[in-house]
């Protein structure tokens, strides 16, 4: 189906969208290598997965991993088991939950407002038209997969309001059960609110008090009047309008309802966590049980940051949106009294508590808060699509694309001019700024109307998002292809030389070099005296990032950030630990 305007001007349709997001995930992939530490960590989890067939306790460098939940690691296993063992297909994963959220978007956007069949096709635009969520979906992370699971106990919640109680909250269940595989108890923190405070956020909760129980004491207590239709016996106690209760019992209901779902979730939950605890021993168990869940909720032990850290992150995620001018004077203008819908309330509610949640916990990053985009999404959506279109201009957003492609097309010739400019940045392929250039060029030029204008900004930003791959490959492919090293590493341990690692080690090259054995981690200097003398044939990779002076010089040397990964032999070690260990 294709999206037109009033004057006939054509944009880019819901699926052609969705095409284009295949191929920005295909080139996000192909372009840039596994990042460590996240992505190659989490890859070598679900490799160790797949080497030893342990399915219920997952494993890095030999030793359980409760960090995360196993969701991710048996869908990359999953794909292995088709395809045989690669990182492209692994890679995909997250990139194709990405897509079914924009499919999903659109099926709640449909449930809440099935008047209003714009919202369904514009709101999977405003988020994938975001830069943040474009470029982030290419990323190996839970995420994604977490936002697919929010989504859909978010339609579960509408779904049982709409009537339809049994399968409304089973879905919801189904939702929570996933997420909490998926990334762990955190999906309570987004999904419940949505059933907690329909009270607030449905247009007919706020009057029950006054309204419902005067009329349903009139009709005897089990039924009232509507001006909307017949009364139906659904989870609210609504008719169709959602404008009538049945007394009390309508909360009871809808809570205990909502409870079944939770205990539906922990069920499902539980299947994997009972026997993982009990396989994976003490710490294990209490790490999956307690320290990731309330040990973090209550005092992160990493990634603290400010209070307001969110409310200076949420409007760098919406970029581009930040510039285009005709969505704030869509915003400014809307009725926001008068049109203040159920669905607008929910939207605004829950992304309003997400926030306030997630800047009270101690631990915060950027992604922490990634569902609560598909909020503001559908909000931008139904403000656009409720309001007269018009001429806009895009001149803001259009000298936003036209910055960042001048300065790709000028990054390489830098480094020459300006001293203090690093010299990496000369290592940019920045002739795809061009792409840019013209992107931001053609935007001057558009003259549609705001519905029209939000599918060509939305494709305009998945052009911008491929470049800045394409811009950044060569750099990435220099400073952060863990590959390299990593077969390095196992041709010396199938020579029969045993490795360690000196310094605090991610299991980078675990999966990349297809590693079966563990790689042992030197925290002290006592550990790495007792390790050389014990492994005399042995090497240790250390981490430098200070010139190699003197005749001793190490066995390999790879490229790493600004600096190296540098592999010594036990013997060189042991005559002088500290100065070849040396930062």
């Amino acid at each position: 189906m294709t999206l037109n305007n009033r004057s006939g001007a054509k944009t880019a349709s819901f699926g052609v969208i969705l095409i284009l997001w295949v191929l920005i995930a295909v080139v996000g992939v192909s372009a840039r290598p596994l990042l460590p530490v996240d992505e190659t960590r989490y890859l070598s989890v679900a490799w160790e997965m797949w080497v030893h067939h342990n399915w219920l306790v997952p494993h890095l460098n030999g030793e359980p991993y409760a960090h995360k939940p196993p969701l991710l690691f048996w869908l990359i296993n999953a794909s292995w088991a088709v395809f045989g063992v690669n990182d492209f297909t692994a890679r995909l994963i997250a990139p194709l939950f990405a897509g079914l959220n924009l499919i999903m978007v659109a099926v709640l956007a449909k449930r809440i407002w099935p008047d209003k069949t714009t919202i369904a096709h514009v709101a999977p635009m405003f988020l994938v038209g975001g830069t943040y969520y474009a470029g982030y979906g290419t990323l190996t992370y839970f995420d994604m997969l977490q936002c697919f699971f929010a989504l859909l106990g978010w339609y579960g919640v509408f779904v049982a309001r709409d009537g339809a109680a049994k399968k409304g909250w089973i879905i919801a269940g189904i939702a929570i059960g996933l997420g909490v595989l998926a990334k762990g108890p955190v999906i309570l923190l987004y999904v419940l609110p949505a059933a907690v405070f329909a009270p607030l956020w449905h247009k007919s909760w706020s009057g029950l008090s006054v309204g419902g129980q005067k009329a349903a004491r009139a009709g005897g207590g089990s039924k009232t009047a509507s001006s909307s239709g017949p009364v139906t016996n659904n989870a609210l106690g609504m008719d169709r309008g959602g404008n009538t209760f049945t007394g009390r019992g309508a909360y009871k209901r809808w809570y205990a309802g909502m409870g079944l779902s939770v205990l539906l979730g922990a069920v499902i939950a539980l299947l994997w966590a009972v026997p993982a605890a009990v396989f994976g021993g003490d710490v294990y168990r209490n790490a999956i049980f307690w320290g990731q869940t309330a040990g973090r909720m209550v005092d992160s032990f990493a990634h603290v940051e400010p209070f307001y850290y969110y409310l200076v992150a949420l409007p760098a995620m919406l970029l581009p949106w930040m510039f285009w001018g005709g969505l704030w004077r869509s915003v400014i203008g809307f009725g926001w009294r008068k049109d203040l819908d159920a669905g607008l309330r929910f939207c605004l509610l829950v992304a309003v508590f997400l926030l306030v949640a997630f800047s009270l916990i101690s631990g915060k990053r950027v992604h922490y808060i990634l569902p609560v985009l598909p909020l503001v999404s559908l909000i931008f959506a139904r403000v656009i699509a409720d309001l007269p279109t018009r001429r806009i201009d895009q001149v803001p957003l259009a000298v936003f694309v036209i910055i960042l492609g001048v300065a790709g097309l000028a990054a390489p010739f830098l480094p020459g001019f300006f001293d203090k400019i690093p010299a990496w940045v000369g290592t940019l392929d920045g002739w795809w700024g061009a792409f840019l250039l013209a992107a931001g060029i053609a935007l001057v030029l558009l003259q549609a109307r705001r519905v029209a204008t939000v599918g060509v900004i939305a494709g305009v930003n998945l052009l911008l998002v491929a470049m800045v791959f394409m811009i950044a490959a060569p750099r990435l492919q220099t400073d952060y292809n863990m590959r390299p090293m990593a077969v390095y590493l196992k041709s010396q341990q199938q020579a029969g030389h045993d490795v360690a690692y000196w310094g605090k080690y991610h299991a980078q090259f675990q999966f990349l070099g297809r590693l079966e054995k563990p790689i042992p981690v030197l925290l002290a200097a006592d550990e790495v005296r007792d390790w050389v003398d014990a492994h005399p044939n042995g090497e240790i990779i250390a981490r430098r990032d200070n010139p190699i002076t003197g005749s001793k010089q190490p066995l390999a040397r790879f490229d790493y950030k600004n600096d190296h990964l540098v592999i010594w032999d036990a013997g060189t070690v042991k005559s002088d630990p500290e100065g070849v260990l040396a930062r």
